[in-house]
């Protein structure tokens, strides 16, 4: 099923599946999706992201199994 992902979503995605297994920080994720044009990204911003891609992947948002919540740490992908 092809999945239509903005710019920024697919910046978000693919630091994940690079990373997959690895749990990255807020702070990484957001290094790695700084706007190339300077446009600030901040932690509300990288929140929206990650719900945007959730609803777009996963079966069950309230549940997700592709993109996990680390609480107080970050998000991964499993292997």
């Amino acid at each position: 099923v092809e999945i239509i992902l903005t710019a920024m979503e697919y910046r978000l995605l693919l630091q994940l599946v690079n990373n997959r297994g690895q749990v990255l920080t807020r702070n990484q994720l957001l290094e790695g999706i700084w706007d190339i044009s300077g446009d600030f990204v901040n932690d509300n911003t990288l929140t929206v992201y990650i719900k945007r891609l959730r609803v777009k992947l996963e079966d069950d948002i309230s549940n997700p199994v592709i993109i996990k919540t680390i609480r107080g740490i970050g998000y991964c992908i499993d292997k």
